[in-house]
């Protein structure tokens, strides 16, 4: 199982997180035994608690004992939603204070030293007590915990009690208010329907409306009998109007024939109009005898003029006697309407007060229906709580549940282990392996040196582990400085800074003193003269490592003290020779860039092939960068693995290139071969190459 990274990163195997975790097993393993002491300390050392439980019942709506009569109060709801409300609302109620404060004083629990200690004797309580819903039912359990079984009986069976008690004083209540409301409210409407009555009959009699009914149908007949007349009159008027008017023409003649035939039954008109056409016959016969002066045709003339003047004055005075008729019906007519319109008037408030009326004794009647059904419920003590089952005292306690505390501090001990674990991996910058060196250094890396140990054999002493390439060639770390040799000396090639050889370090004890005594070592092995220098004039150590004197050294001779020869010592291994620091400076930095380091450069070259200079750390004083530039020798860093970090390392690397250094490489020292797979190919060469092994 492979987890592909970006490009330029390491493939992260299943393994790395193996060796995560082998590398910080100790992490593990302490968390995971605190976490699971803690866990059964605490779950041993608690009190038990036991919990009891009581049901009751919550009916949708209060029992209709009496089916005629409804409740006054209906507790509960019927709608679903509602009663779902409705439940939530219970269980608050049963765990108010009010109810707390009942079971608190019934089971006097003042003396109990729980209590009497707390702060809130009644949120103390309360949270012994727990109410749930059973699902698709009308039962909530009520539950109590304790440490003694017999008082968390107790407490649920009261709490229940109080409860189902006080829902149905709340209804007992409830009612007789509603009673004493309606008994006061039933004095009140008989007072309402009394005075409406009266208020109806007082404008009844004021306004003449005993028989309402019969003379608004008599007003009603005489409208219509008056309206009838005065359309006649109207018709009389216009036709004895239109007669008048018409009875004589242009020429000054009557036009009888124009006389409507209403007036046929007037006698005197119908005589003038006979004696009118008589006379107008015979002034047709005196035409045919007389002249128009004759005084037969001027009498005549005259009677006929006069019967003209008869006509239309009666028909003036028939018109006259139609227009008259006809102003009196039409006043008669509107007094008559007025009147009606008085009436109805009078007849739609009379019948508001009378509605009136009607409403009062209808809601007189209800309140007294009511009354009386009150009356009857009250003294049904109807409850729609009930208790369903007792608690009983319980055997056994519900925590601590000691499997399962323990089971849970298992797993959170191994699985906060864990975590602890890759958290501190994440969050540790040092180097651990060559591939942080060269994905976040950009620098070749020349090898890695394992962790040396004591053996007692080969390497009996702290002491031996600086020269273990000399006692101890066939070790994983000599091969390992075997290796570095040789990648160090494909790296140089014919440089022309291939010569002299700087190791330095980021910080003090990361290994750079033991790596430039046992490379050089390795280097003498390969035949080539080999010079080992201590150029840390200010903790020098490389002298103890030998066992020589450090009387005279670098220092003596860049100081002029001392020449060359006289500061040269011989190691006794082949081709190695050391020349110490000598004596303690408070200036080496001045004394490597003197002339005179310059002079020691040029006879150490004509005598050795490889020079290695064993300096102080890079960050801490700038004697590496100064002989790196005054010598032009190539930089080997030392990082020693699981203390150097990565931003350490950088740092170091950025010092040399302000310089100008040659970087040949880096050297990972001190790498554990238990939290490190870069070593598992050493541990079967030293299987194989050992010969005490292969014995």
């Amino acid at each position: 199982m492979f987890f592909q990274s970006e490009k330029g990163q390491k493939d992260i195997h299943l393994k790395d997180y193996l060796f995560i975790l082998l590398n910080r097993k100790w992490i593990v393993i302490s968390f995971f035994v605190f976490t699971v002491t803690a866990v059964s300390f605490a779950t041993f050392t608690q009190k038990p608690v036991y919990r009891a439980t009581a049901t009751v019942v919550v009916d949708a709506e209060t029992p209709n004992v009496l089916s005629s009569v409804n409740e006054v109060v209906r507790l509960g709801e019927s709608n679903y939603f509602a009663y779902r409300d409705y439940m939530d609302t219970q269980k608050e109620i049963i765990k108010s204070r009010r109810n707390a404060h009942k079971v608190f004083k019934k089971l006097r629990l003042s003396s109990n030293k729980g209590y009497s200690s707390a702060k809130d004797p009644l949120e103390e309580l309360l949270k012994k007590i727990k109410v749930e819903s059973i699902r698709n039912t009308r039962i909530l359990e009520i539950s109590a915990d304790d440490t003694d079984p017999e008082m968390a009986s107790a407490l649920a069976n009261e709490f229940a009690r109080v409860y189902s008690d006080s829902n149905l004083a709340l209804s007992v209540k409830t009612s007789g208010n509603a009673e004493d409301w309606l008994k006061k409210e039933l004095q009140v409407q008989e007072k309402k329907v009394r005075d409406s009555e009266i208020e109806a009959q007082d404008y009844k009699e004021k306004n003449d409306l005993i028989s309402a009914e019969e003379k608004t149908n008599i007003v009603s007949e005489a409208l219509t009998k008056i309206n009838g007349s005065y359309m006649e009159s109207q018709s009389r008027r216009i036709q004895m109007e239109t007669a008048y008017r018409a009875i004589e023409n242009d020429k000054g003649e009557l036009l009888l024939d124009n006389l409507p035939s209403i007036l046929n039954g007037n006698e005197s008109l119908q005589q003038l109009k006979q004696d009118y056409l008589k006379q107008e016959a015979l002034l047709m016969e005196y035409e045919k005898v007389y002249k128009g002066k004759h005084p037969k045709m001027i009498t005549l003339l005259g009677q006929i003029e006069h019967l003209k003047s008869r006509i239309k004055n009666e028909l003036e005075s028939q018109y006259n006697v139609a227009k008259q008729e006809e102003i009196k019906f039409k006043s008669l007519l509107d007094e008559k309407k007025k009147e009606a319109v008085d009436l109805e008037r009078k007849t739609i408030n009379y019948n508001a007060l009378m509605r009136g009326v009607d409403i009062n004794r209808k809601m007189l009647a209800m309140v007294l229906n009511r009354l009386k059904e009150t009356s009857i419920s009250g003294q049904i003590h109807a409850n729609n709580i009930r208790i369903q089952d007792i608690a009983e005292a319980p055997k056994d306690p519900i925590k601590p549940k000691k499997k399962l505390n323990i089971a849970l501090g298992i797993i959170i001990g191994l699985f906060g282990g864990v975590t602890l674990a890759f958290f501190k991996e994440y969050m540790d910058t040092s180097l651990k392996d060559q591939h942080d060196i060269t994905q976040f250094l950009d620098l070749p890396i020349l090898g890695s040196v394992p962790r040396i140990k004591i053996d007692r054999k080969n390497i009996k002493r702290k002491g031996d582990i600086d020269r273990v390439v000399d006692l101890d060639s066939d070790s994983i770390a000599a091969e390992a400085y075997r290796s570095i040799r040789t990648n160090l000396l494909f790296s140089l090639g014919d440089a022309d800074f291939s010569k002299s050889i700087i190791v330095t370090s980021s910080v003090p004890r990361e290994g750079k003193t033991i790596t430039a005594v046992n490379l050089a070592m390795m280097i003498g092995r390969s035949g080539e003269k080999v010079l080992l220098v201590d150029s840390d004039m200010r903790k020098p150590r490389t002298h103890s490592i030998f066992n020589l004197k450090n009387q005279a050294g670098l220092s003596d001779f860049l100081s002029g003290a001392k020449d060359f020869d006289s500061i040269l010592n011989y190691t006794g291994i082949d081709n190695l020779s050391v020349i110490t620091a000598g004596v303690i400076s408070h200036r080496p930095a001045e004394l490597l860039s003197s002339v005179n380091m310059k002079v020691f450069l040029s006879r150490a070259s004509s005598q050795f092939s490889k020079i290695i200079f064993d300096t102080p750390p890079i960050t801490l004083v700038t004697d590496a960068s100064i002989l790196s530039n005054v010598s032009g020798a190539g930089v080997i860093l030392v990082a020693e693995s699981g203390r150097t970090t990565k931003e350490l390392l950088h740092n170091s690397k950025e010092l040399l290139k302000k310089v100008n250094a040659r970087i040949i490489g880096v050297v990972l020292n001190n790498v554990s071969l238990t939290k490190s797979g870069y070593f598992y190919p050493q541990y079967y060469y030293s299987k194989y190459y050992n010969p005490a092994l292969n014995k």
